[in-house]
């Protein structure tokens, strides 16, 4: 029986990967066969893109590595979901929509419509995605301690990339928490959001 695919989603500082860590050990003990997995990927694909924010590559060059690391991740995915795992994944699609729909601004039209047309045949729609909505100034103090900054963590960006999460998460697939709280209650509300939209019995 085939797996189940949830992403989460969010700005930088939303808590996502903080949130899967924790319900990730409460659905294996619901007898769901989890894989945890990220984009950008711990591969030499996901390398260069993490090394594109360095280098400032121009948002198209940016775009294009996205997609590379994701036809090989997306690959990765499906060979687990036939598996009959739960894979969850700590940013996908949504996030290039989101992030380089704010970048791509100004240089194509209509950049998430562009964006998805050039993603179409390396990505998977998700099962669900739960998208983390926190102020883009909380996100901000909370990831105030960083050693490592990437250009993207500026609030007039931020506040871009907040609003393209929103419109996407009109699809019926979204559910929004808010991340405001605490990561007690965020997961929460999270591990009953996959409950009630994909059932409670591991596969």
């Amino acid at each position: 029986m085939r797996g189940r695919f949830i992403t989460f989603e969010g700005i930088d500082g939303a808590g996502k990967t903080t949130i899967i860590h924790r319900i990730g050990p409460e659905l294996k003990k619901r007898g769901h066969r989890v894989v945890i997995t990220t984009e950008p990927t711990r591969t030499w694909l996901g390398d260069a893109v993490k090394k594109s924010y360095d280098d400032d590559v121009g948002p198209l060059a940016e775009t294009f590595l996205f997609l590379a690391d994701r036809a090989r991740h997306t690959t990765q995915i499906r060979e687990s979901l036939a598996r009959g795992a739960t894979v969850i994944c700590d940013r996908y699609a949504d996030s290039t929509y989101a992030y380089q729909g704010a970048r791509l601004r100004g240089v194509v039209d209509e950049p998430i419509r562009w964006l998805r047309s050039v993603s179409a045949p390396a990505v998977l729609v998700p099962d669900l995605t739960i998208l983390i909505d926190v102020p883009p100034r909380l996100g901000l103090r909370r990831i105030a301690g960083r050693k490592r900054k990437i250009r993207f963590e500026r609030e007039a960006f931020l506040t871009l990339v907040a609003e393209n999460y929103r419109e996407l998460a009109r699809s019926r697939r979204f559910a929004r928490i808010d991340g405001s709280r605490s990561a007690e209650d965020v997961a929460r509300d999270a591990l009953e959001i996959i409950d009630r939209r994909l059932g409670r019995r591991g596969h």
